[in-house]
């Protein structure tokens, strides 16, 4: 039995030149962080390639850098992913840089 189409509108495809973005929220857990990016990884599968916001306390206050996974590592499991900060404010990169520095003295 063939059902009928159940929209109200019809649809319209766009050019192949539009731009959407679908923003996911993901848990992630970090394993590592240096100055240039960090090691997590998620049940999520994400390409390299993909762009984000990572979101978490650091040194007391809020460490929020826009990243890029680059690679994908097969161990630990779940999956995980090595990311680069693409953009960190001066302030955050200040309390980074302190918090790395206390960590490894």
């Amino acid at each position: 039995m063939e059902q009928g189409d159940r929209r109200r509108t019809r649809r319209v495809r766009l050019a192949q030149d539009e731009y959407c973005e679908l923003q996911l929220v993901e848990r992630v857990q970090l394993l590592d962080i240096s100055t240039s990016g960090v090691l997590a990884r998620s049940e999520a599968q994400l390409p390299v390639g993909t762009q984000g916001q990572l979101r978490f306390g650091l040194a007391g206050a809020l460490f929020a850098p826009t990243v890029e996974v680059r690679r994908r590592a097969s161990a630990p499991q779940p999956e995980g992913f090595g990311t680069v900060f693409k953009s960190v404010d001066a302030r955050s990169r200040q309390r980074l840089e302190e918090f790395l520095r206390k960590a490894s003295s």
